[in-house]
C-alpha cells in the first residue's frame, strides 16, 4: 500500500529511514534535496547511490558535509558512487548491487531519465524497469530504497507509464507541488 508524504513537509522522508521503497518526484528529480539526503547519510554510515541521470554533484555533498565533521574525507569515502547512462547499465548496476547482502541505504537518482530514450523500444524500457523494480523490492526488504524521478516531459508523454509504473511499486511517495503560474502566465493578452 502506497502512502503519501504531504508536499508541504520541510524534509523529503524523516530520518532514520526504514526498510522500504521510498521514490521522491520533482523538478530536476530533486537534485538538491537528494544531496542534502546523500550528505545526512553519510555522515551517519555508508550508503550507495546510483546516478542514473548525471545528476551527482560531490563537490556540492563535500560543502554540505563540511560543517558537521571535522574529516570530511572520511563521510565522502562512506558514499559508494556508480553512473549509468543507458537503461541497460541502470539495470546492470542494480543487479550488481543486488548481488551481495547490502548493509547501507541505497539511492537511485533519477531513475527514469534513461529509460526515456526514445532509441530504446517502450516494451524494451517497461521490460528493463519492470526487472530493476523487482531486483529494488528484493533490496529493500534489507535497506532502504530512494528513488528520485522527475515528472515526463510532454515531449515523452508516451512513455508516462514508466512513471506509472515507478509510482505503484514503492511504499512512500512524495512529490513536489507544481509551481503556480506567475501573474505574467495569468494576464491575458490585450490583442
Amino acid at each position: 500500500m502506497m502512502e503519501y508524504n504531504r508536499p508541504d513537509s520541510l524534509t523529503l522522508f524523516e530520518m532514520p529511514l526504514p526498510p522500504k521503497r521510498f521514490l521522491a518526484i520533482g523538478a530536476h528529480a530533486l537534485s538538491e534535496r537528494m544531496l542534502q539526503l546523500i550528505s545526512a547519510l553519510a555522515l551517519r554510515q555508508h550508503v550507495t547511490v546510483l546516478d542514473c541521470g548525471n545528476r551527482s554533484n560531490m563537490y556540492a555533498v563535500a560543502k554540505l558535509i563540511r560543517p558537521y565533521t571535522p574529516d570530511p574525507v572520511s563521510v565522502m569515502n562512506n558514499i559508494r558512487l556508480s553512473r549509468a547512462f543507458t537503461c541497460y547499465q541502470v539495470l546492470a548496476m542494480i543487479q550488481a548491487t543486488a548481488k551481495y547482502p547490502l548493509n547501507e541505504p541505497l539511492v537511485l537518482l533519477d531513475l527514469l531519465a534513461t529509460f526515456l530514450d526514445e532509441d530504446v523500444e517502450l516494451k524494451d524500457s517497461q521490460r528493463l524497469l519492470t526487472h530493476s523494480l523487482n531486483l529494488l523490492t528484493q533490496l529493500s526488504h534489507q535497506v532502504p530504497v530512494v528513488i528520485s524521478t522527475r515528472q515526463i516531459p510532454v515531449i515523452a508523454e508516451n512513455r508516462i507509464v514508466l512513471l506509472e509504473q515507478l509510482k505503484a511499486s514503492v511504499d512512500i511517495c512524495w512529490e513536489e507541488p507544481l509551481p503556480l503560474p506567475t501573474s505574467q502566465e495569468l494576464q491575458l493578452a490585450l490583442f
